[in-house]
């Protein structure tokens, strides 16, 4: 069996970029997320909350974001905000190229805009 190596950052960004949406649950609060990533190295997230019924205001964060292979699905997402503040580090694995998993919660992202992706 051949070692191929790690894959390219650049094959994994390519996958990523574009919106997505997930679902979340978590006792009384509902909440729904929205992750829109630029082939620039921005991105913007909105998180949408239902406490007992009762809409929260949304929280938007931007910043960059950049990517590191650990094999050929998954990565490790880091993101700083827009003053350059580290924000976080999450392991995801694209189970296709249309769903997105966040290893904690775990957390299924779908993607919402049409562009046909394929992983290489």
């Amino acid at each position: 069996m051949l070692f191929r190596g790690k894959p390219k950052s650049a094959t994994l960004i390519h996958t990523l970029v574009g919106e997505w949406k997930a679902d979340t649950l978590s006792g009384d609060v509902k909440g729904e997320i929205t992750a829109i990533f630029n082939t620039d190295g921005s991105y913007l997230t909105r998180n949408q909350m239902e406490i007992r019924g009762v809409t929260a205001n949304p929280v938007v964060q931007t910043g960059r974001y950049r990517v590191e292979p650990l094999d050929k699905q998954r990565f490790r997402l880091f993101t700083v905000d827009e003053n350059g503040h580290a924000l976080s580090t999450t392991v995801r694995t694209f189970v296709d190229s249309n769903t997105m998993v966040n290893e904690i919660g775990p957390i299924t992202f779908h993607r919402v805009d049409s562009v046909e992706r394929t992983l290489n």
